[in-house]
């Protein structure tokens, strides 16, 4: 094996143990020690590859980014509201399996991060265009819907992390408990048909 593909090989392990750490422990509770350890190598060879703590947890973010980004990217969500859904169900999907995007997402709760930057702008345009499309008007805007969205991520998030202790609130079967609700809000959110000035029409 190559030496340059051997060294891609130990930084993504190291990537990897870095994301597990971040997503249990935070930025604060995780130590380059435990990093190492999990990581099963030399701290020469952390530091080799990433300065600091703070450069590792940048490439931490940057690989939850992109994972997150795949798994939007492999749901193919309809348009309108019902992609805005989809969305926010394959986010709680890619936060309960992939330890990068839990780790992205706490980093980014915690003030080290932007994970909510590769999805929320998207859904919140999503949300704009279907309301203009389907002339929603319930009494919510498109950034109120975003906003209770963005709290439904967050508490994925939190399921994904601690999935023992929310099961008395979340049940055995959480994510089909998710998506049947959040099918159920469509209907409640685009209730009935406003004017055609609403989107400048």
């Amino acid at each position: 094996m190559a030496r340059q593909e051997r060294a891609e090989q130990t930084r993504q392990r190291i990537v990897e143990a870095a994301a597990s750490e971040f997503a249990g422990h935070g930025y604060d509770g995780t130590s380059l020690h435990g990093i190492v350890r999990t990581a099963g190598v030399t701290m020469g060879a952390l530091t080799f590859h990433f300065r600091s703590k703070s450069a590792l947890a940048d490439a931490v973010q940057e690989s939850g980014a992109a994972a997150t980004r795949a798994a939007l990217d492999a749901t193919a969500p309809a348009t309108g509201f019902q992609g805005a859904l989809e969305t926010v169900l394959a986010l709680a999907g890619a936060l309960r399996t992939t330890p990068s995007v839990r780790a992205a997402a706490r980093l980014t709760r915690e003030g080290h991060g932007g994970w909510y930057d590769c999805w929320a702008p998207g859904l919140r345009d999503a949300l704009e265009r279907s309301w203009c499309e389907q002339r929603a008007d319930s009494g919510l805007t498109p950034l109120a819907v975003t906003t209770l969205l963005a709290h439904v991520v967050l508490g994925a998030e939190a399921a994904a992390s601690t999935p023992e202790a929310l099961r008395p609130v979340t049940g055995d079967a959480p994510e089909e408990n998710l998506a049947q609700a959040l099918r159920a809000l469509g209907p409640l959110l685009l209730s009935r048909p406003t004017d055609t000035e609403a989107c400048g029409a």
